[in-house]
């Protein structure tokens, strides 16, 4: 054995030495931990033989004898008997909000809406209020810091100073508090408020001579908050994806999500906020704290063939600041509302930003033009499909000089096709390509046809188009509502339900998708047939943009909401109606060859600009490139 080998042998064995040693450390404090816990259980109740169901029992009795021990040891016997109970709910009512309370951890237990449904009811008729969450697993729980070990108030039984387990309120505001004493003469409580005719709840944390028994270095409280959400809506995955988190930094008028559309997400934000949204497709949950620290945001999304049809789990991890224990307050605010822009918008905070409308331009767009024009129709207008047509009629008036502009365009195009095809006969080797564009080109500048004259008009007109993308399937307005076959216009409409699915598609057949593609196919070829003088790769991206991209649209819309694809139905019909009404009345293609004959002699007679158009630097540039090419081949010969 050389000299390394013996020295690498000597480290293995004190390393595992070292290793048996702690270890053997660890497993006596282990046992005297257990052994400490078993002694508390015998003086509760004796030691039996257990089955397996029972040995889980055990070990639940285990953990709250050891949370009871810690609660003796640090913040007194009667604060340890509130570790044990029995649990009860509170209901308060007013006039928006049914919510339940449980004195285990002094939390809201349930929050329902009273003038809304879920789609299930909604079909069925059922005037049943929605249920936004419910349940054991939803909590509300502080961490509070003692000197050896964390206390959450989630473990311990409040004691409700309501008097009665149903109220209502009444006058203008009511209060709901649930008090966790430390001893006779400290507690925490828990202070919730009602209004009459709002979506809020206020929440005061008082803190009454709790110095004594929280650690005095703790300068904040952690908070656990977490909600279950169930499926409302008639679709899963479109609600799946818009059920997400959302907040906002102290002095921002924008907010920060986290994509709703990934299965599990975790999110670290080391800065302060002001409020935390937990979001559903329609509804919020927030939480207004006006400063607090967070440390994690994070969801998990279930599958949707859970049987409880839970959407996601949702939880925050965040700290308030307590500066005084003795005597402090930490002031909060929970929002239950809908998600509706005006209703949002009336409670401040920027609670608006929530729903998804699109930012810059196209967020302008919604706020100030598609959301006023909707709600004053809706004044008037009882079905919410006639409200989205004569929406559609006032957008296409609007963009009436814009669409003339692109037709006329096209038609310019059309009527010197003739000539386009003179110079292609003119060139017909491919080497003389170059030559063949500068001479259309040459046509065009002679005569003023803009070949980009027909596209500009419609890239103009794209930030509306992806402004009601965003639009509809947020719309709170259209949620419910029913429309022909459509029983509810923020989701898909069915005329045929699948016994599969297709992938990328779905298990259903979608008609005002089916429709929209079909008049989005047909107003595609009338415009394509004004256009002339295209080149081959032209003629092919006509092809992609007549046939590829409505047979695209059609699996990518069958799942998104009808009222958009009943949108994009009637705007499709109605750019065909105004191409056929142009082209017939108000184009006359033998005048309008006339027209550009005559600019084109005047052009000959005097062909100096004072600045170049686009047409000219895009002819310059070319023949630069053609002389490049030449010289280049020359330097090549001449090697």
């Amino acid at each position: 054995m050389d000299k390394n080998t013996g020295i690498g042998l000597l480290l293995i064995a004190l390393i595992f030495g070292g290793y048996m040693w702690w270890s053997s450390k660890t497993t006596e404090a282990y046992n005297k931990e257990r052994q400490r816990i078993q002694d508390s259980l015998r003086k509760i109740a004796p030691v039996v033989h257990e089955t397996p169901k029972q040995a889980e029992i055990q070990s639940d009795s285990l953990q709250q004898a050891r949370l009871k021990n810690i609660a003796v040891e640090n913040l007194g016997a009667l604060m340890a008997s509130s570790l044990e109970g029995k649990e009860e709910f509170y209901t308060v009512e007013n006039d928006k909000l049914i919510v339940t309370f449980s004195n285990k951890g002094g939390r809201i237990w349930s929050v329902e809406f009273k003038d809304y449904q879920n789609y299930n009811d909604f079909k069925e008729n059922k005037k049943r209020p929605l249920k936004m969450f419910y349940g054991d697993a939803n909590t509300f729980s502080l961490k509070l810091f003692t000197n050896t070990q964390d206390i959450q108030t989630g473990n311990f039984y409040f004691e409700s100073q309501i008097q009665e387990h149903n109220q209502q309120v009444t006058s203008d505001s009511l209060k709901a508090p649930f008090r966790l004493y430390a001893d006779s003469v400290s507690y925490i409580e828990f202070v919730y408020t009602f209004y009459k005719d709002k979506y809020n709840v206020g929440l005061n944390v008082n803190f009454v001579g709790m110095d004594k028994h929280v650690d005095p270095r703790v300068t904040t409280v952690d908070v656990n908050w977490k909600l279950n959400f169930s499926q409302q809506e008639k679709g899963f995955s479109n609600e799946n994806t818009y059920t997400n988190i959302a907040y906002k930094y102290p002095g921002e008028t924008s907010i920060e999500d986290i994509n709703g559309s990934k299965n599990s997400v975790t999110e670290d934000v080391k800065t302060k906020l002001e409020w935390i949204n937990f979001k559903q497709h329609f509804f919020s949950a927030i939480i207004y704290t006006n400063g607090s620290i967070n440390n994690k945001l994070s969801f998990v999304s279930y599958d949707e063939k859970n049987p409880e049809k839970l959407l996601k789990t949702i939880e925050a991890n965040f700290q308030l600041e307590l500066n005084n224990k003795k005597n402090g307050s930490i002031p909060l605010s929970f929002y239950f509302l809908p998600n509706h822009f005006s209703t949002l918008r009336s409670y401040g905070h920027s609670f608006e930003r929530i729903i998804p409308l699109g930012g810059s331009i196209i967020g302008i767009i919604n706020r100030l033009i598609v959301i006023p024009v909707v709600n004053f129709l809706q004044n008037y207008i009882g079905s919410f499909g006639l409200v989205i047509l004569l929406l559609t009629l006032i957008i296409k008036i609007l963009l009436a000089p814009l669409t003339w502009k692109s037709f006329l365009s096209s038609a310019k195009m059309k009527v010197l096709k003739p000539e386009v095809d003179k110079i292609g006969a003119k060139y017909p080797d491919s080497k003389d390509a170059m030559k063949k564009q500068q001479e259309i080109m040459a046509l065009y500048k002679k005569t003023g046809v803009s070949m980009f004259g027909g596209c500009l008009p419609m890239l103009l007109q794209f930030p509306i188009l992806f402004a009601l993308f965003r639009f509809f399937p947020s719309s709170f307005e259209l949620r419910q509502k029913n429309f022909l076959w459509a029983d509810d216009l923020s989701a898909y409409d069915s005329v045929y339900d699948l016994p599969f699915s297709i992938p990328f598609y779905g298990s259903h057949v979608s008609m005002f998708t089916l429709l929209m593609a079909v008049a989005m196919i047909l107003s595609s070829k009338i415009m394509m047939s004004q256009q002339g003088g295209l080149n081959a790769q032209m003629k092919q991206m006509n092809v992609m943009m007549t046939y590829i991209m409505p047979i695209f649209m059609l699996a990518f819309f069958n799942n998104y909401a009808s009222g958009l694809t009943y949108y994009y139905f009637l705007s499709s019909i109605i750019t065909l109606i105004q191409n056929l009404i142009i082209r017939k009345y108000f184009v006359d293609e033998e005048a309008l060859l006339k027209q550009l004959n005559a600019k084109a002699a005047k052009h000959k007679s005097n062909p100096k600009k004072k600045k170049m158009s686009f047409t000219e630097r895009l002819m310059q540039k070319q023949r630069e490139l053609e002389r490049s090419q030449k010289q280049q081949a020359k330097n090549r010969k001449k090697r």
